[in-house]
């Protein structure tokens, strides 16, 4: 699927005619006996991608700000990167406009509600309107539209620290030489100095404290936060400094096994849900908004197999 997600992104940059994904490389590692880093090279082996694999000296000799333990193993994929998820986000309301989409902002949706084999939209505005087929993507607010349903999803607080570049800025750079990471066994990951927010981005992947008001005001980044991810800096890269330059907390809204929702609402035949991205589904919103799309018009032209993404499996 990241594979028909990748073509995706790339129609979609030629049509908005702008740079919407970043292609500085991909580093996977940890413990060479990390279950995970087994499974990710297996499955880069399977799908035929091709990569490196490389030891920590082999990383800092390529990628010289890393300076990963002594038995961490690293995959390396050349065609990794990352996309400017606001960009994408503008660019699809754009082109969306283009074919003849009307967008409501600010508009808050209070119920998605089928009366006699119709589908009703009622919004903040007091205002409700009749569709034929509706497709709903309102992340963490998924289960307060839908409570009937009883959805396996837990909004998590997460958040995410930017330091400084203390010397050498050329080690961080987006040209290969600082490629997108994960660290599987700290469960950590971030990107390079992009010249957008000065600095380099890092946060740990794992889900937050549960949040139990979506609406209410969003708290600071924790300190002690702060310090975990400063502490790990100091060990892992060298050449930054503590200086936080941008910090912000966000959601993630988690099923149980991490895997999408993709599906029609089990009570209301014309009613088509996508959530539960799980804090990894932005790479791939161009294909789920294609797959929700074809399955809103009957269309069964997506071959693959979806079985895992129906509200039943969970």
């Amino acid at each position: 699927m990241m594979g028909d997600a990748y073509k995706l992104w790339f129609e979609l940059e030629k049509e908005a005619d702008e740079e919407l994904f970043v292609q500085c490389g991909g580093l996977y590692f940890g413990d060479k006996d990390d279950p995970n880093v087994i499974l990710t090279e297996q499955a880069l082996i399977d799908t035929n991608l091709p990569y490196e694999r490389l030891t920590a000296k082999q990383v800092q000799e390529k990628h010289p700000a890393f300076h990963l333990r002594s038995d961490d193993v690293a995959l390396y994929q050349k065609d990794s990167g990352f996309l400017r998820a606001t960009r994408c986000v503008q660019a699809n309301i754009r082109l969306a406009k283009k074919h003849g989409a009307i967008v409501h902002e600010n508009t808050k949706v209070q119920e998605v509600s089928t009366k006699d084999n119709q589908t009703f939209v009622r919004t903040s505005l007091d205002h409700e309107e009749e569709f034929d087929r509706v497709i709903v993507t309102a992340g963490p607010w998924m289960s307060t539209l839908f409570k009937q349903l009883n959805l396996p999803l837990r909004p998590t607080r997460q958040q995410i620290v930017y330091l400084n570049i203390e010397d050498h800025p050329n080690y961080f750079q987006p040209d290969g030489t600082f490629p997108v990471w994960i660290d599987s066994t700290e469960n950590l990951y971030g990107f390079p100095s992009d010249g957008q927010i000065t600095g380099v981005k890092l946060a740990y992947h794992h889900p937050g404290t549960l949040i139990t008001d979506l609406d209410a005001e969003r708290a600071p980044v924790d300190e002690t936060y702060i310090e975990e991810v400063q502490s790990y800096a100091r060990k892992r890269f060298p050449n930054l400094s503590s200086q936080v330059t941008y910090s912000q907390t966000c959601v993630y809204t988690n099923t149980p096994n991490e895997d999408f929702i993709i599906d029609r609402a089990s009570d209301q035949s014309n009613v088509f849900l996508v959530s539960g991205c799980s804090g990894h589904g932005f790479k791939f919103t161009v294909l789920l908004g294609k797959i929700i799309s074809l399955m809103a018009t009957d269309d069964p032209s997506y071959e693959r197999d979806l079985t895992r993404f129906k509200l039943s499996s969970f």
